[in-house]
């Protein structure tokens, strides 16, 4: 489809939802590391919240106006396709994770929760930094 002038604010939108979401996962872990669980509890349930609102908002977006191509050429194609790649995969992977995550915490599931946010939290901050590798791809060069 292309990019309409109506919705140009969507992708700045979107890359401030994951954002917000991304640190809000570090500072949760770092709450939790110095045993402010509360606080840990907190952020992580805004982690998620903001997570689940840039799916939402991916989801209008690309029904209203479809996905952008990269411009790009050569090395930098090649480049944007592995950071896309990767985080798509690992994107489709971390919702199931996080929904299990949050359950298994939410049900006081507390060691069988700490074991998979092991897993989960590195996956997180992955997809959230490449999707800013994404976004910077696609709209940061010009």
């Amino acid at each position: 489809m292309g990019e309409s002038s109506t919705y140009v604010w969507l992708p700045p939108l979107n890359t401030g939802l994951i954002l917000v979401s991304g640190l809000a996962v570090v500072a949760g872990y770092l709450c939790i590391r110095t045993r402010r669980v509360d606080c840990h509890r907190r952020l992580m349930l805004t982690a998620s919240a903001f997570a689940a609102a840039f799916l939402v908002v991916y989801g209008i977006r690309w029904a209203l106006v479809g996905s952008k191509p990269f411009q790009g050429t050569g090395w930098l194609r090649a480049a944007y396709l592995a950071v896309l790649a990767s985080h798509v995969v690992l994107a489709a992977v971390l919702a199931p994770l996080v929904l299990v995550t949050l359950r298994r915490a939410l049900r006081g599931e507390f060691d069988a929760h700490r074991r998979l946010a092991r897993r989960t939290l590195p996956v997180w901050l992955y997809v959230a930094a490449s999707g800013w590798v994404v976004y910077w791809m696609l709209y940061g060069l010009r």
